[in-house]
């Protein structure tokens, strides 16, 4: 098999599939090294997945680009929501909005992420610009003019760049040394898939109370929703551990009056949650995008987004550095990308630090100040609209 490639991409997830899937578009040669990618080749239709996630207008028009919009709107599994709802248990906080008031048809999709895996795959899997490479990568090393990649059976890859796509507990950034930022959430996440009894009505759903926050994701069937729980660790540990009705029944204490009772479609999965921020996106021939590079509260459903936003920002770099014919793995020539893709990411690492130190606990104060602000900004559509707008990248 080929080992001299333009681009080895550490990492066969959503944001590493799709960016290999960009680049190969422009005659770029591209390695996908994953240990576990080939699971993404197969597709339970007759199941749910339990994650899912809210693709925003820009990670739309991306994977339009890319060729899996139209496969994936043809699993019939693509859900546009066109309403939002934020309400604070037992406060006076709300936030509301619909599609129609601004002009939009909706505010994003929700998708199952093996789905959209799945079709990334298959895409990959097709182009002979894509190598797919079904091994851990064990070493790497750079030259002033190459980089190149050891995988578990000694393969050696070579490339101009290589990009780490490999999740929050990168291999390639610990390899390089790279250090982090961090900060714990003190949240952990339960996340499983929900029959509720009233019709999500393509609502995307978000309740706030003193110990954490329940989302609700509306799924393609009209009473399937993706539910996340975020609470703090022995919550989380105590939530996992009830019976089916008992937990169903914790639940329904908190969003009853929202969504009626649930029902358990698929087990529950807990992640800790934590806030990453790498101190360096680009090295000499390497750069990081996706989780590899930051990771956020799902509060606001952008994690995702801002990994595809990564990847996009990535592809153009490259492509017009090739156009130009300059070299892509000089660290001179990815700065741009780098300045551009720190600034948003913290953006939103510090909106989500402010939104959940705000609604965590019941401080008196704090709660006056949320219910006016939540409430002056539901009152208020211009500013509503650009929060829209910002979220949805449009």
């Amino acid at each position: 098999m080929k080992t001299q490639f333009d681009v080895a991409i550490v990492g066969g997830g959503l944001v590493g599939l799709a960016t290999a899937c960009a680049l190969s578009q422009y005659n770029i040669t591209v390695a996908i090294v994953d240990a576990k990618v080939n699971e993404h080749q197969n597709f339970a239709y007759d199941e749910i997945g339990i994650r899912a996630s809210a693709i925003n207008g820009a990670s739309q028009q991306y994977f339009s680009q890319i060729g899996i919009w139209n496969d994936l709107c043809a699993s019939e599994r693509v859900h546009a929501f066109s309403e939002i709802g934020v309400w604070e248990k037992n406060g006076l906080a709300h936030l509301g909005a619909h599609a129609k008031d601004y002009g939009y048809p909706n505010l994003g999709y929700i998708i199952e992420n093996n789905l959209i895996s799945h079709y990334l795959y298959q895409h990959a899997q097709a182009n002979p610009n894509i190598a797919i490479f079904n091994l851990a990568a064990i070493d790497n090393n750079c030259t002033q003019d190459d980089a190149f990649l050891t995988l578990a059976d000694n393969t050696r890859l070579q490339a101009k760049l290589i990009i780490g796509a490999d999740g929050a507990h990168s291999w390639l950034r610990r390899h390089e040394k790279i250090s982090l930022l961090e900060r714990n959430y003190l949240h952990h996440a339960v996340i499983t898939t929900v029959e509720t009894q009233y019709p999500h009505q393509a609502c995307a759903r978000q309740i706030f109370y003193p110990n954490g926050i329940v989302a609700f994701l509306p799924l393609w069937q009209a009473n399937k929703s993706c539910l996340v729980w975020s609470t703090k660790p022995e919550q989380a540990a105590i939530l996992t551990s009830l019976t089916e009705s008992d937990f169903c029944q914790e639940l329904f204490k908190l969003t009853g009056d929202k969504v009626g009772q649930c029902q358990l479609v698929n087990p529950r999965m807990v992640f800790p949650l934590k806030a990453r921020f790498a101190k360096q996106f680009v090295k000499h021939r390497l750069a990081l995008i996706g989780d590899a590079a930051h990771t956020i509260h799902p509060l606001a459903g952008q994690g995702v987004n801002l990994g595809f936003q990564d990847s996009a920002l990535l592809v153009a770099t490259i492509r017009k550095l090739i156009e130009e014919q300059k070299d892509i793995g000089l660290l001179e020539n990815l700065k741009s990308f780098q300045f551009t893709r720190r600034k948003d990411a913290l953006v939103m690492l510090t909106a989500m630090r402010t939104i959940q130190d705000m609604f965590n606990g019941n401080n008196a104060l704090k709660k006056m100040v949320r219910t006016v602000g939540m409430n002056a900004i539901d009152k208020f559509s211009p500013l509503k609209k650009q929060l829209i707008k910002y979220a949805m990248q449009i």
